[in-house]
């Protein structure tokens, strides 16, 4: 099937199309849990999860060992990587519709940098919290992307007003400074261990626990079913701010949910999973070049192929160095990259069209 067939038929049956993606995760997920150091035979993952949420099937002839790896470290960590990878091509969506610039991602903001900053501080002064020292470094770079968010909505307003393209440039200044901060409190940490420690931060990675998908979970479901109802407005604004207001779109007011909404959903993707660069940039373009720009279909489709890129970008993680793992977000740059210039050389993809 050509390019231009596949387009078409994703235009046409965008509810399909999003179905067989739905289905194409879930099976990505279970083959993605059987990958790793540990080979886990699939038949074996599928009898674990099916006891374990319905009660169907014999796992006595499971070791218990095996049973605990798939239960307590992969499923936790695979269903991560789907959030995540959502939640980055999400906001990707968002905040190219925002500043109507095909090189934004969910980054632009400086986010990457101020967590990165709260993140180093949390890992080299050795904060702890009184909940929990696993929680420190989260935390503090959620506070950090926060701060940066706040610093660069503040900075960029002008006349009450926050314009997309000063919105960026102030986002590029405060990256800077942030990235710099970052650099000297790595670069004076006493102890090499913790350099070792924020740089593998820094690179990111999908080590999670049941409780680190609680809060993902909590952003995306309210965020896509905004983003889905502002479909139309963000269409609008893609053809220019005098067509969006003649049309009645409130202009400052979406653009100020847009911020909140992808804001908050890349702080938390840094603050669980570092830095996990190009799938927010990548993910929506590829989207958008065989669905057009109507994001009635570029939101949904953008989000489950956000999920698989991510789940199986961890999978080719964690054997292509096994046994040790490769940091996801080299994975994602180093296919991401390529893939990028080809789209843009071969399909000679024009953004917003």
């Amino acid at each position: 099937m050509t390019m231009g067939r596949l387009s078409q038929l994703v235009q046409r049956r965008t509810g399909w199309c999003c179905l067989v993606l739905t289905i194409l995760l879930v099976l990505s997920l279970a083959a993605s849990i059987s990958i790793g150091a540990v080979s886990i035979p699939l038949s074996q993952v599928w009898r674990v999860l099916l006891h374990t949420a319905f009660g169907w099937f014999d796992v006595d002839g499971i070791k218990e060992g095996t049973q605990n790896i798939i239960l307590y470290l992969r499923v936790p960590r695979a269903l991560l990587g789907a959030l995540v990878g959502a939640s980055l091509a999400l906001s990707g969506v968002g905040m190219q519709a925002f500043t109507k610039n095909p090189l934004a991602d969910p980054y632009v903001l400086g986010i990457s940098s101020g967590a990165s900053t709260g993140a180093v501080l949390a890992i080299v002064w050795g904060v702890v919290l009184p909940w929990g020292s696993r929680l420190s470094i989260p935390a503090g770079a959620f506070c950090g992307a926060l701060l940066s968010i706040l610093a660069v909505c503040a900075l960029a307003r002008s006349g009450g007003q926050m314009t997309p393209i000063r919105l960026v440039l102030v986002g590029v200044a405060v990256s800077a400074m942030f990235s710099a901060v970052t650099n000297f409190i790595v670069y004076t940490a006493p102890q090499d261990a913790q350099v070792r420690e924020a740089t593998f931060w820094m690179l990111g990675g999908l080590g999670a626990e049941w409780k680190d998908l609680l809060l993902p979970a909590l952003l995306l479901i309210p965020a896509l079913m905004i983003m889905l109802i502002l479909s139309r407005p963000l269409n609008a604004m893609m053809m220019g701010d005098q067509t969006a207001i003649t049309l009645g779109v409130n202009i400052e007011k979406i653009r100020r949910l847009l911020i909140v909404v992808t804001a908050l959903l890349t702080a938390c993707c840094v603050a669980v999973s570092g830095c996990i660069g190009f799938v927010g940039l990548i993910i929506p373009h590829m989207v958008r070049s065989l669905t057009g720009a109507d994001h009635a279909r570029v939101i949904p489709l953008s989000v489950l192929c956000g999920s698989l890129f991510l789940v199986w970008a961890d999978a080719a993680a964690r054997v292509v160095c096994a046994p040790a793992e490769l940091p996801v977000g080299i994975l994602t740059a180093m296919v991401g990259g390529p893939l990028f210039l080809w789209m843009i050389r071969a399909r000679k993809y024009g953004f917003g069209r």
